[in-house]
Formats: C-alpha cells, structure tokens, sequence
C-alpha cells in the first residue's frame, strides 16, 4: 500500500505541476472472481473516457502492500481483465487498475481484493462446517450492501444459498450423512458479484443417538405391548426392535417417526410363550443408539391357573418382571368376578416369599386365593408397579366347581369259586369324576380287617366293580369283607355293607352218612331266601343242586351208598340265594368253600388162588374202589419168609418167587394202609396156593 501511495502521490504532482494538465477520472472496481483453475477475473466501471485515451494499466499484489504491473490494454471499452494464475485459489490477490492518456495524464483506481475462502472442518464428529473468508476491500465497492453470501452445492449438486453474513466467518452445524459438500462465499455488486474460490471436504455424521428409555412390556388382548420414553436426539427417525429367540437378539421390526412410542407385537402369543425384548434408537443416518440388551425387558408369564376343589383354592403362579426401571415396588392381583369389573384383591412384595408350596419353583411369584366360591367364572391378571409405570400380565380365567362326593358302595356278592379264589363285586357310584374304592377282608369276626385291593376311578373297567382275592383261604375260615370308598379329595365318604362268606366243613357220623355244616351268609341288604346243596360224585356232575334247605337251616345230612360213588369220593359245596327286592334290587347267588368226603369200600381176600386159571390169577383184595394212602400187600410162606409186596392196590402175587413157581400150599398175606380220613387199617389171614 505504502508503495501505491507514494506512486499516487507523484503523479498528482507531475499533474499540478502541468499548466496544460487535465485530471483523468479513476476507474471503479467492481468485483473479484475467482475461477475453478484459480486465475481471477476482475471488473471495473469505466469512467468518462478521454479522447487521447490510451491504455490501461493493471497491477497485482499477493500481499496488498507491493505491486506489480501485471499487464495493459489499449482498448478503451475494456472493462475486465483475467489475471491467469493458480493463486487465486491458495491466497488472496489484490489489484487496481491505471488509466492513462495521451497526454501522460493518468489516474489510479482504489486496490480490490479476491475472497479468499477457507473451510475447516476439524470437528470430532465432522458434523460442523467452519467458514473463513478476506473481504473485497474494508469499505464495500461501489454497489455493494457489504453482505456476503455464502452458498453450498448440497444437496442437488446445485449451487443453493444458505446464509449471509457482513463478517468473514460462518459456522454451521451439518446434519449429513455422508457426503462431499462445496461452499463458496459472494459479494453482491450492481454491476457484478465478486465471488471466492471454491472450498469442499467430506462431512459425515459419526454422532449415535442417545440410549433409549425402554419404558416398559405390559400385555394387552393376549398381545405384547412395548412402551418407551421418545429419544432426545432429534435426528432420530425411528426405532429398532429386538427380541431374544435361539440364544441370540434378533430385530423382528422397525417402526417409524421419532414420537412413535408404542409397538404390539402379534406375533407370539405372551400368554403361552416369554420372551425378552430390547430397543435401539435410529437416525436418519443409519445410525443406531446402544440397544438396551444389558436391561432388558420381559413381561410377566402368567401361568393356567391351579384350582384345587377339596380346598376351594385357586393357585396362582407367575414369572418375574424383568428390569424395572425404578424398581419393583410391588405386584397387584386383580379378579373379575362372572364377567365383573376387575377389582384388586392382593398385594405381594416383589421378594419370593420361602418354602413355596409343593408344585411352585424357586424364584416364581405366587398367591393363593382362598375365597372361592364354587360355580363361580374368575378372571384374573397380575399387574407390576414400578414408579409410575406398570405392566400387566396376560389374563387367565377358571370356572370354580364342587367335585360330586359318591352317594353309596354296596357289597353285593362275595362268591367262592372251584379254584379257591373269592370273586367279589361291589355295586359303585359311577357319576363321581374321581374317587378311590378300596377292599378290606377280615378272617377274625369283629376285627376291621386288611387292605387287600385299591382301584380309582380311571381304572375301573367293570360296573359292578369286579376283583378275585386269590390270596384268601376258604378251605379254612369265613371272611368278612367290606368296602370304603374314598372322595376325589381323600375324604372316607361311605363304608359298605360287610358281608360274610360260607364256610363249609362236613363229617361222616357213620358210614352211609355225610353230614355238613356251614356258616350262614350274612351282610346282603336283603335276606337269604334260601341254600342249595350241590354234589359231584359218580352219579352226580354238580350242575344243578340236589337239594335245598331254608335260609334258618345252615346243616344237611346225606344219605349215600356204594353205587353212588365210583372212586369214593363226594365233593360238596353250598350256594344261598338272596331274596329279591331292595334298593340295589340284586338277586345273587353266593357259594361256599368246596370239601370232599369220602366212602370206605369193602375190602374182601379169596381164600385161594389158582395162578394158572383163568379168571384167578393173581392174589389180592377185592374191592369197589380204594381211597386211602400208604397202601402195603405182604405174602409170607409158612416159614415166615417174605416173598412178596406191593404198595399198589392194582396189583397182586402172581404165585412165583424169584421166577420160581412155588408149591401148593398154605400162605400168610399182611395188608395195612390209612382209610380217607387219615385212620390206619391192618388186615392179616391166610390163603391156599392151588397148583
């Protein structure tokens, strides 16, 4: 500057010092621009121009101090120049114009700048945008209202005005994803706009969103429902949703706008199925908050409800809410009642209480409750409350009930069969949903018995209940048995009728007689009408009764004879007969333990034997039948030498000893053995061996 001065100065002097001199009108600068390959073209309004015009002048400083005569024109309508350089993009230039005429008269403009324009863009996040820029001159050029303008190439390509400023720097904040942005500054002019060079770099938004508020998971029409606080950054534009399935976190969705604050999920149904949730915030960069993994949130698992009926409880059992944010300050039960408003009932603290009961795991929440009335529709659902929020489970609902309690057990038969077994049947109320039947046998009148058989209700397969008791022994006593029939609660609700088995035993008082004596059958609802004797012997096959006796009469003698016995042996048994009527109106037939008794046969020896006849070869006795045991034939000769046994009663001696016919003569025979009845019997005497 100092140097433009001074030249300014001399030329004023050489003018005043002219008489002839004429002062020249200086140019105006205008405006400054710089090009993209950084050579400034400059503008100037040109003043009257004098008739002996001669060129202009034109100068260039780097530094606005030192000038350099940068090159001249001779063309008087000239009114810009370009300045070829590359500095126009790396400093500022300075310029003035001279106008001379033929005379040597001469004038010099006021000295314009470029804009010379910087950018930084230094931020962490490089999200902000630094402008920086020299100004023309410090007075605006003619023209000029002293307003820069500053215009970026975002977000079209085009350039687009964004701001004004009368100083020489600008900030702005970036909201960009990932771009390359171009800024350049002007400075408006009537005549023409000065313009700066261009100035880019890469601006991209690195800042993540602030962690969102999971608010809360509450469950609403069998749906989750996920709650939450909207972000505080406010180039959120959405949000990320997460749930936990197969060990990892998978975004099943994403939902729009950042006021958006409340999602259903209808995929899974919470009221069967629990699942953990988190959230993320995203920008409309992409970028996504830290999710909320580390707190997650799980509604309640509200499981069916127990109903026990004995008890007329209803238990119910649910799963902890999961990270509260306050804390958990307590959980509400709450019950509608035949389709009633719900209502609270209960309040539990949020620590397990200890031993829960049987059924109930560590850690699961529960709560019995105890006013339950029977035909009664409940509904219920947990609430969780914490703060000023809460979470509501799913709601279950039971339909309370009395269990039917049986209304009666009849022991209607207990029947001896030919196998010793003891078949029974127990006439069961069959309406009840569950129950327990069980079976008591006594073998000692008056004592309450053992357990001898059990059966529920889901096993029974039979009506009447059916049961063989193999383990009994009728050959030696009675049995009394009864029945108890158990409710589905446990509860002894009805003792049967106990009834009596026969017990059969018979003697023989002589000979021709078979004498029997049985315990009468007691216990039926109503009375024996009366018994039958049966007997299987070699005339009879026990398919129908030979006899009968009224229901007082518990004794029956029977005449018998050889030609009714073919091996001796008579077997018994007796059958009552229940009269007909009652409530259960049954008409059974029960049967007693089965004895045998028995009919000593005549035993006759020959007084001799001729082995060689035909009809007589052997010697032994002559009887019906034989139905004894430890049967012994022994034949002696005359000097008491035993020639002969045998212990069985088919066979006897043939006349030989050693294979040795023996010679006519008198022998000695020996027969012992024990009758039917256990007695020993011995029968000695002599014979004739005929030759």
């Amino acid at each position: 500057m100092l140097f433009k001065n001074l030249f300014y100065i001399l030329s004023i002097f050489v003018l005043t010092s002219s008489a002839l001199s004429r002062r020249i009108d200086p140019v105006k600068m205008s405006c400054t621009i710089v090009n993209n390959d950084g050579s400034v073209t400059f503008y100037w309004k040109n003043p009257i121009i004098p008739t002996d015009f001669k060129q202009f002048v034109f100068y260039q400083s780097n530094n606005g101090i030192v000038f350099n005569k940068l090159d001249s024109s001779n063309i008087a309508l000239t009114n810009n120049y370009t300045h070829q350089t590359l500095q126009g993009n790396i400093s500022q230039q300075f310029y003035y114009v001279e106008i001379i005429s033929q005379s040597g008269e001469s004038s010099i403009s006021d000295t314009i700048g470029t804009i010379y324009f910087q950018l930084d863009n230094n931020s962490p996040d490089f999200d902000k945008a630094d402008l920086y820029w020299t100004k023309v001159a410090d007075i605006p050029p003619e023209g000029s209202n002293g307003w820069y303008q500053i215009y970026w190439d975002y977000p079209d390509g085009n350039w687009n005005f964004i701001d004004s400023s009368q100083n020489d720097s600008y900030s702005r904040d970036l909201v960009v994803c990932f771009d390359s942005i171009n800024f350049k500054i002007e400075l408006e002019n009537s005549f023409c706009n000065s313009t700066s060079n261009i100035r880019g770099d890469l601006f991209k938004d690195v800042g993540y969103p602030q962690t969102v508020d999971f608010d809360s998971v509450s469950i609403q029409d069998s749906k989750t429902v996920l709650g939450w606080a909207q972000s505080q950054s406010a180039d959120v534009v959405g949000y990320i949703l997460y749930r936990y399935e197969q060990s990892t976190w998978l975004a099943f969705d994403t939902v729009a706008g950042i006021s958006t604050t409340f999602y259903t999920d209808t995929l899974f149904n919470p009221c069967e199925q629990n699942y953990e949730y988190a959230i993320a915030a995203i920008d409309s960069c992409g970028n996504r908050s830290e999710g909320s993994f580390l707190q997650p949130q799980r509604p309640i698992l509200f499981y069916d409800i127990g109903y026990n009926v004995c008890n007329k409880q209803d238990t119910l059992i649910w799963e902890q809410y999961e990270n509260p944010d306050p804390e958990l300050g307590n959980y509400i039960v709450w019950r509608s009642d035949n389709g009633g408003a719900f209502v609270p009932i209960a309040t539990v603290q949020p620590q397990p209480a200890p031993n829960p009961p049987v059924g109930i795991n560590a850690g699961q929440m529960w709560f019995i409750d105890s006013d339950i009335v029977p035909g009664t529709v409940y509904r219920y659902f947990i609430q969780a409350a914490f703060g000023g929020k809460s979470s509501s489970s799913c709601i279950k609902e039971m339909s309370s009930y009395s269990y039917k309690v049986p209304d009666y057990i009849y022991f209607a038969n207990a029947d001896v069969l030919a196998d010793n077994q003891i078949e029974l049947n127990i006439d069961v109320d069959t309406t009840v949903f569950s129950c327990l039947w069980e079976i008591f046998r006594s073998g000692i009148p008056g004592s309450s018995g053992s357990l001898v058989y059990s059966l529920s209700k889901e096993d029974l397969s039979s009506f009447p209940l059916n049961y063989f008791d193999a383990e009994a022994d009728p050959l030696s006593t009675s049995y009394d048995y009864y029945a108890i029939v158990n409710d589905s609660c446990g509860f002894e609700t009805y003792t049967s009728n106990i009834l009596s088995t026969m017990y059969l035993q018979g003697s023989k008082p002589d000979e021709q007689t078979n004498r029997l004596n049985w315990s009468p059958l007691e216990g039926w609802e109503t009375e024996v009408e009366k018994y039958y004797i049966f007997r299987v012997s070699g005339t009879d096959d026990g398919s129908a009764p030979i006899d009968s006796v009224d229901a007082l009469t518990y004794n029956y003698d029977d005449i018998i004879d050889a030609a009714q016995a073919s091996d001796g042996k008579f077997t018994y048994w007796i059958e009552a007969l229940q009269k007909p009527g009652g409530y259960y109106d049954y008409e059974a037939l029960s049967k007693s333990n089965r004895i045998d008794l028995f009919f000593e046969s005549d035993i006759f020896f020959p007084n001799a034997f001729k082995p060689s006849s035909a009809t007589n070869k052997e010697f032994k006795p002559v009887f019906n039948f034989f139905s004894g045991s430890d049967y012994l034939l022994q034949v002696y000769n005359r000097w008491g030498q035993l020639i002969f046994l045998s212990e069985q009663a088919d066979k006897g001696w043939d006349g030989l000893y050693k294979g040795k016919k023996q010679k006519s003569g008198v022998f000695i025979y020996r027969l012992s053995y024990k009758n039917v009845y256990g007695i020993s019997v011995e029968r000695k005497g002599s014979f004739m061996l005929v030759d």
